[in-house]
């Protein structure tokens, strides 16, 4: 696969409420947009933004706008800045490597380079994102599939005026042949397809440490001797995954006979219960530099199958308030306020039963 992200009238004239051409829900898309962004260009894949840009005298504008578009203060005029115009958001950036295409109409392809940009750079996959999704999403996905490339839709980077229009017409693409899916959804299939899973070695004690040492602050890290210890007592629940033959992160813990984590665990592996009922998690990494493609996911969803062949009874892990919408995507449920006070934070127990 050769993609290309395409970032469709992600502009304060679609964005904000002070434009006639306001969108309802496509101020909510702004972050899950600017991940998938974000992500591509680590992957560096092409990043294409396309635009819309009305001449300031309405020579074309479409006819049936025209006069919304007249009577609301002409939004996307060229060069335009404030609450109606052609700007991207600023959590999107921009990127020396990034393109734009300004279009003239709903498709992304109607009288524009795309298709020459996209076939010059290899592409054969188009990840669609943007507004509307019954206008310019829709045709866009039209007109790739016409053209053959595959066609992703990233449903929560999309959006429409209400819910029931969103999933009409994510149904309709759907069954045309689009691939419809959220962007987490697609980060871990694609992860899935080329992480290689497998358990630790004593060999792994130093990137184990350094992945730990970037993505956590001293006081919540594991040491370097916790981990070797750990590695010494359940290697075979430490799974490292592998992409191009670097180990990109990894998800461990103890199996042990209790309900929650206690701080007491982080820091000896003597909680470790062959037999016990329950897996816990203490850690699931990714080196920064490699973060937002999916590999998080995979390692999680493996410890969590690994589980069940074992006849686990249970997962539980504990994390910060601000990553319970995460891991309840996998089917944990929130305890409550855990009693951990590691690192100073305030902890969540999280039980996914099996």
């Amino acid at each position: 696969m050769h993609p290309a992200l395409i970032i469709i009238d992600m502009q304060n004239g679609f964005l904000n409420p002070e434009s006639p051409l306001c969108i309802k829900g496509a101020r909510a898309t702004v972050p899950a947009c600017a991940r998938m962004i974000a992500a591509c260009r680590r992957a560096k894949w092409p990043v294409v933004f396309v635009n819309r840009a009305y001449r300031a005298d309405g020579s074309d504008v479409e006819k049936t706008r025209l006069q919304v578009w007249e009577q609301g203060g002409k939004p996307l005029t060229p060069g335009s800045t404030g609450p109606i115009s052609v700007e991207n958001p600023p959590e999107f950036g921009r990127c020396g490597t990034d393109y734009e295409i300004i279009k003239p109409r709903y498709s992304a392809f109607f009288h524009t380079g795309l298709d020459l940009l996209l076939r010059r750079l290899g592409v054969d996959t188009v990840l669609l994102t943007g507004t509307t999704t019954p206008n310019c999403i829709r045709t866009t996905c039209y007109d790739a599939i016409s053209l053959d490339y595959r066609a992703v839709v990233l449903e929560d980077c999309c959006s429409s005026n209400t819910p029931e229009i969103q999933r009409a017409n994510m149904l309709d693409m759907a069954n045309v042949g689009a691939a419809v899916c959220s962007s987490d959804r697609f980060w871990g299939e694609l992860a899935a397809g080329e992480l290689t899973i497998r358990t630790a070695e004593p060999e792994d004690l130093d990137r184990i440490a350094a992945i730990e040492a970037a993505c956590f602050p001293p006081e919540k890290a594991a040491s370097r001797e916790t981990i070797r210890a750990r590695i010494a007592a359940y290697p075979g629940h430490i799974l490292l995954g592998e992409a191009g033959g670097v180990t990109v992160g990894y998800a461990m813990g103890a199996v042990i006979d209790a309900p929650a984590i206690t701080d007491d665990m982080f820091a000896s592996p003597a909680c470790h219960r062959p037999d016990g009922a329950v897996q816990s998690v203490f850690s699931l990494a990714v080196h920064p530099d490699l973060q937002g493609r999916g590999y998080g996911r995979a390692l999680l969803d493996a410890l969590i199958a690994q589980a069940r062949r074992e006849g686990r009874r249970a997962v539980v892990l504990t994390c910060l308030a601000r990553r319970l919408d995460y891991y309840a995507s996998f089917g944990f449920a929130s305890q409550g306020v855990s009693a951990s006070v590691h690192g100073g934070d305030v902890w969540y127990d999280m039980t996914l039963a099996l």
